[in-house]
């Protein structure tokens, strides 16, 4: 745990340093975030200036890293609000919808891999293997559209943007009806990937010795499938899911900004087109730990699991 620590620690400083570069070394400035476009270049110094901006590259990442070091992220170019601040607002939303996406998804993928593999090659498995790759075809945001499209716009049952209705923020069944739009375009993006993921890690179990010594014994195909071949392939279905974190962690900030789900997503995103430093580095930093604690949990997960498995 301390050597993944300290290379998620080394892997921030990293990443961190070309994410300053790549926006530094980009087109656009702050300066027009809050500013008119035509303003002299005179003015424009002298606000990046006030930005501390004019200083060389490696002295302005020093001294964001300095600060950094400390849990200090700095304030926002754009806002002027705290980094942390910022964070503290958008990172439940996101916790909380990354989260239940995640829990959704891998129960999905686990009883659906299930259920095809007890009735191979049946109608029930041609249709669901075409309807997961019919979603896996489209890119996210054009599967959001069309939930976007079909539930809120013609049925109006399902809010289209937002994380609450105002004055509506601790309403539980409000949260609940903003989160099921994003949660689902971000399940049915990732379904068929995870789906065959699960399916081949639960035939590869069907060839052990001992699920062949339980088919022998007589037990009912219900109990082997949901007991003996769950249990043994549960380990690495677990560990990939924890290895597919980065893709669905980037998967998720684009679907919220199609919702305008006032998440890291949207923030991060917002950033980037404004060259809001302070906040991309914050991101940038706060997503690779994110991304090694649950690469880290998976493993431990799948060694409680199944220890023998895991090993190998």
């Amino acid at each position: 745990m301390l050597k993944r620590l300290f290379w998620a620690l080394f892997l921030s400083i990293i990443f961190s340093f070309f994410c300053l570069a790549l926006v530094h070394f980009s087109k656009g400035s702050v300066v027009f975030a809050s500013s008119p476009q035509n303003i002299s270049k005179e003015l424009q110094k002298e606000i990046q200036s006030n930005l501390n901006l004019d200083k060389p590259l490696l002295e302005q990442y020093f001294s964001w890293l300095k600060r950094a070091l400390s849990f200090d992220f700095g304030h926002s170019l754009l806002s002027g609000q705290s980094v942390n601040e910022l964070l503290k607002e958008a990172f439940p939303n996101s916790l909380r919808l990354a989260l239940t996406a995640l829990v959704l998804l891998f129960l999905l993928s686990i009883f659906l891999a299930l259920l095809s593999l007890m009735y191979e090659n049946s109608f029930f498995d041609k249709a669901l293997n075409a309807l997961c790759l019919s979603f896996f075809a489209l890119p996210s945001f054009a599967i959001s559209l069309v939930l976007i499209l079909f539930f809120s716009v013609y049925l109006g049952i399902l809010p289209s943007s937002g994380t609450s209705k105002p004055f509506f923020e601790e309403s539980l069944n409000d949260l609940f009806l903003h989160l099921i739009l994003p949660v689902l375009a971000l399940v049915l993006s990732h379904l068929a990937l995870f789906l065959r993921i699960a399916r081949t890690s639960f035939k590869q179990s069907l060839n052990q010795s001992f699920i062949e010594a339980a088919f022998a014994r007589g037990l009912s195909k219900k109990r082997i499938y949901f007991h003996f071949v769950l249990k043994d392939a549960l380990s690495p279905i677990i560990t990939y899911f924890g290895a597919s974190a980065v893709g669905f962690l980037m998967n998720a900030y684009v679907i919220e900004q199609v919702f305008s789900y006032a998440g890291v997503g949207a923030l991060f995103i917002e950033s980037v087109l404004f060259k809001d430093y302070p906040v991309i580095l914050a991101l940038s930093v706060l997503s690779i730990f994110a991304v090694v604690f649950i690469n880290l949990l998976t493993e431990l997960l799948a060694m409680m699991i199944n220890p023998r498995k895991a090993l190998i």
